[in-house]
C-alpha cells in the first residue's frame, strides 16, 4: 500500500511543480509579475537579504509582454 502512495504522491508533487512555476517572458526571459505592487513588493523582500541579495532592484514594466519585471540597472 505505501508503494501506490508513493506513486501517487510523486504524481501529485509533479502536478504541483508546473503549477507553480512562474510565468517568463518570451524576449527577456524575466519573470513576470501582474502589477508595479506585486514586482515591489518581491524586489523589497528579495534585497532584505543582506547577504546574497543585490544593493537595488526596481521595477519596470516590458515593452514586450506588458507585464512588469525586475532589474539591478540603474534606469
Amino acid at each position: 500500500m505505501a508503494a501506490k502512495h508513493g506513486k501517487a504522491n510523486s504524481s501529485w508533487e509533479m502536478d504541483d511543480a508546473r503549477r507553480d512555476q512562474p510565468k517568463t517572458c518570451a524576449v527577456s526571459g524575466k519573470r513576470m509579475y501582474t502589477s508595479e505592487r506585486e514586482a515591489k513588493s518581491t524586489a523589497a523582500h528579495r534585497m532584505s537579504d543582506k547577504q546574497s541579495a543585490p544593493v537595488l532592484l526596481r521595477a519596470y514594466k516590458c515593452l514586450y509582454c506588458g507585464a512588469w519585471h525586475l532589474t539591478s540597472k540603474k534606469a
